[in-house]
């Protein structure tokens, strides 16, 4: 890049927040911003192993656990590749700043599938659990790094419309590895693998794995396996949390280039996109694990009708994060989308509170149509915010702590969840007489009741009428608390958004220079590959470098006047 070149870092600029909180890691890390002329798709591929896994597993883990007879550990199943996406998202944000978005992609794409396939043919519980847990490893990586790069190949006021598109692909993701390293032009970072290895945070990485860990164990533990006064829940509880004020403090004054910057939480908007993410990534992940398990529970449908009847939801939101991403790219407006959004979201979870085992197909779709038609507004739109909020030297590591944050409220939920539901069933069925036996056999396998009653000598247990109907009841109550406490914090999230969040300016001044120069950029290459496909061409090569550099010569003089102005 030219010396006297000053390209604008944000559109926080304008407001005056990225001026107060300059990017100290700027001077260390290489810019890998390079706008391309071509519809960045590439990376969409990739990111549906991580969507797709999700969404399957949330129908099929209740036969899972009939079928290793392990319902109390079921939760870890989604908690484990959750726990490990969450603490790894940060980390991998920074590899990716230091190694470059390309390789690091490739091999979050190689992790998550040998981790995948490992999942295939577990056969006991733990080490489905393990190898869920691997896979999370890659899984955290495609999400985010996906993220970043958009950001960095596509101007701020089209991010949205981009991004929105990435949450709505849905096919071919496993030919993600090789699309990436045949069609992603993306720029390499200069330097030797000691001094790249050199700048990474090491300590902040294992405190973030460490504490992530010790908080969600006793999370999943409490009152199920064991009880919440116990040594072991205590103890894991008090280590995690000394362990996160450890992480805080070291961040803040130690390494370099830390794994999560803390002065970017003194950023307005960028602080209010953190909190609410937090809560909502719980609201999204609870949404996907226990509604599938709502319908195969409280009125027995199988796995396949159960995903079936979630379609509706995740159709609407799959429009309105289309819909919402087209609306911030034409009119440069997200915040009208984000507060809505939790309005709406609210609203769609209390509805599903109301639900029991009578209630009609129709109006659970409705209910889950109107959850989506909020949840959808908020998924990108949000993400657009806080990447607006921040200087360009620290979009990486924005876009990597919202993951991070999203991630960490999502395996926070799925443990929350699952113990106010075993917690519910204990304190409701116990009292009326059911044996505690009997109980931990209808968590370690709930969706047995529906077939507890017939006569075949296949069943786990046998069950009366009446018990069978006391058990849905207890689970209803279950299933109320949990969309009753998730639709309060949406609430929330539409209070923090409303009165925090800032409107800021999505147009940069330095985006036109940077797209003629990512043209440039594919169009030097196109003519490298015709001189060599061409035979002894080095004058032609040479020629074309020449003609490179006046069109690059030309572009940064124009962005210096542009800054000047």
């Amino acid at each position: 890049m030219h010396p006297n070149i000053r390209l604008t870092e944000s559109a926080a600029e304008i407001s005056g927040d990225a001026e107060k909180l300059p990017a100290r890691h700027s001077n260390n890390l290489q810019d890998q911003t390079n706008y391309l002329p071509t519809n960045p798709h590439t990376m969409q591929l990739a990111v549906l192993l991580s969507f797709l896994d999700q969404s399957m597993l949330s129908s099929a883990l209740p036969t899972i656990s009939a079928h290793f007879g392990a319902g109390r550990s079921s939760s870890w199943v989604a908690s484990a590749y959750l726990l490990t996406t969450t603490a790894f998202q940060p980390i991998l944000g920074r590899f990716s700043d230091i190694f470059g978005r390309k390789h690091t992609l490739q091999g979050c794409i190689l992790v998550f599938t040998i981790g995948s396939v490992a999942c295939g043919v577990a056969q006991t519980m733990k080490q489905l659990i393990f190898f869920r847990a691997l896979a999370g490893v890659g899984g955290g990586g495609l999400i985010t790094l996906v993220f970043i790069i958009v950001s960095e190949i596509v101007s701020l006021k089209d991010r949205g419309k981009y991004q929105g598109i990435t949450e709505m692909t849905i096919i071919l993701a496993n030919f993600g590895i090789v699309i990436v390293q045949i069609f992603l032009p993306l720029k390499a970072v200069k330097g030797s693998m000691r001094t790249k290895l050199a700048q990474i945070d090491y300590v902040g990485s294992l405190l973030t794995i460490g504490a992530c860990t010790l908080i969600l164990l006793p999370l999943n533990w409490g009152g199920v396996t064991f009880a919440w006064n116990s040594p072991r829940v205590l103890g894991c509880l008090i280590g995690g949390f000394v362990c996160f004020l450890v992480f805080i403090l070291y961040e803040w004054k130690v390494p370099k280039i830390p794994v999560i910057p803390m002065y970017i939480f003194k950023i307005r908007t960028a602080a209010s996109v953190f909190a609410s993410t937090t809560i909502s990534g719980g609201t999204l992940v609870a949404q996907v694990f226990y509604v599938p398990q709502f319908l195969q529970i409280v009125r027995g449908v199988s796995p396949i009708r159960s995903g079936v009847l979630f379609v509706p939801l995740l159709m609407m939101v799959t429009l309105m994060v289309f819909c919402t991403g087209q609306g911030v790219a034409r009119t440069g407006e997200y915040k009208v989308f984000i507060v809505c959004g939790y309005a709406i979201w609210s609203i769609g979870l209390g509805l599903l509170s109301t639900l029991n085992e009578s209630s009609s197909t129709a109006k659970l779709v409705g209910f889950l149509i109107i959850t989506g038609f909020g949840q959808g507004q908020t998924l990108q739109s949000s993400l657009v915010a806080v990447q607006a909020a921040v200087q360009r030297a620290d979009m990486s590591v924005a876009t990597s702590t919202r993951n991070f944050l999203r991630a960490f409220g999502g395996t926070l939920s799925l443990a929350i969840a699952s113990t106010i539901i075993n917690n519910t069933l204990k304190h409701t069925l116990l009292p009326e007489g059911f044996e505690g036996s009997l109980v931990g056999k209808i968590i370690d396998s709930p969706t047995e009741i529906w077939r507890a009653t017939t006569v075949d000598g296949q069943t786990l247990f046998a069950l009366p009428a009446q018990q069978k109907v006391e058990i849905i009841a207890a689970y209803v109550e279950g299933f109320r608390v949990v969309f009753i406490v998730f639709a309060s914090l949406q609430a929330f999230n539409f209070v923090i958004t409303m009165t925090f969040m800032e409107r800021l300016n999505l147009v940069r001044k330095d985006e036109e220079a940077l797209k003629v120069r990512g043209t440039q950029m594919l169009e030097e290459r196109k003519r490298k590959k015709r001189a060599k496909r061409g035979g002894g061409g080095v004058d032609l090569e040479k020629g074309a470098e020449e003609e490179a550099r006046s069109h690059r010569s030309s572009v940064e003089h124009s962005a210096v006047d542009h800054s000047k102005n």
